[in-house]
């Protein structure tokens, strides 16, 4: 039997977006589109505090508008508008797939979707007409390989992550990081701790299995 639904890594060199000329690593934690406004929101985490960042943000065209920056132990927290036509979220979001995962490396988009096998070849193309695409791999995606992780519980654990609240000793507290969210404390533990017990339990059946 084929398997119809197919995970895609993907990445791509974006000359007209903001990502080509970001020096530094960057990770998207949440998106929120409104097409028919014809922008996207975008909060994404810099990996460096460097004084460039607010500036590059800022003054290139694809960005509609700046809302929050915040420097942070080590990095740089911002929550932007940018363009929804032209980018490559709008063709995923458009193209209905199932985005896992965004980050900017070496002023490059790398993305990972799932997607059915009948849409690549199309999606491919689009994207390809906003950019180089440098690599895309395609594999076969089966949901019992990863737990089912809602959105904020992607999210804070990303954000606890990257700020080194799950080091030892931690670089940053759940206050902090609930107040980067915008969200309370409380709350912010609620989804971390449902994001670590439904990664345990999904190790433990699966180590089993």
């Amino acid at each position: 039997m084929i398997n119809m639904l197919k995970r895609v890594d993907i990445v791509v060199n974006h000359e007209d977006c903001w990502t080509s000329h970001m020096p530094f690593t960057a990770y998207t934690i949440n998106l929120e589109v409104y097409p028919h406004k014809n922008y996207l929101r975008s909060r994404i985490l810099v990996d460096s505090m460097d004084k460039a960042v607010p500036n590059l943000m800022r003054s290139h065209k694809s960005v509609v508008k700046v809302i929050k920056i915040d420097r942070f132990k080590g990095g740089t927290y911002v929550d932007f508008l940018n363009t929804y036509k032209g980018s490559v979220a709008g063709v995923l979001y458009d193209k209905e797939v199932l985005i896992l995962g965004n980050v900017i490396k070496d002023k490059e988009e790398k993305w990972s979707f799932v997607t059915s096998s009948k849409n690549i070849r199309e999606i491919l193309k689009e994207l390809g007409s906003l950019g180089k695409i440098v690599h895309a791999e395609i594999a076969n995606f089966n949901p019992i390989f990863y737990p089912n992780l809602t959105e904020w519980e992607k999210r804070v654990l990303t954000l606890a992550q990257t700020y080194g609240y799950l080091d030892y000793p931690r670089r940053a507290s759940a206050d902090e990081l609930a107040e980067l969210l915008g969200i309370s404390k409380v709350t912010f533990l609620y989804h971390l701790r449902n994001a670590q017990r439904k990664i345990i339990d999904f190790y433990i059946q699966n180590s089993l299995s």
